[in-house]
């Protein structure tokens, strides 16, 4: 018997949360990335976030890949 695949709603919904991801991930990059000093004490916290948030879109698009039950 073979697993029912993923259905449209659930897929587009993921894609669309995938997007949203990328999005932060640029715009902390960017903020990261500004040269106002007073951002300089924040530089590794972002780092950090942005690490985390790449780390989310790897498990997502994993998952997007090779769902449960498939």
């Amino acid at each position: 018997m073979q697993t029912p695949a993923m259905d449209t709603g659930q897929s587009a919904e993921l894609s669309s949360v995938a997007t949203q991801l990328d999005d932060l991930v640029r715009r902390v990059v960017a903020l990261s990335e500004e040269e106002d000093p007073s951002r300089a004490v924040d530089r590794p916290a972002l780092l950090e976030v942005e690490r985390h948030l790449r780390g989310a879109i790897r498990e997502l698009e994993r998952f997007r890949r090779h769902p449960p039950g498939s």
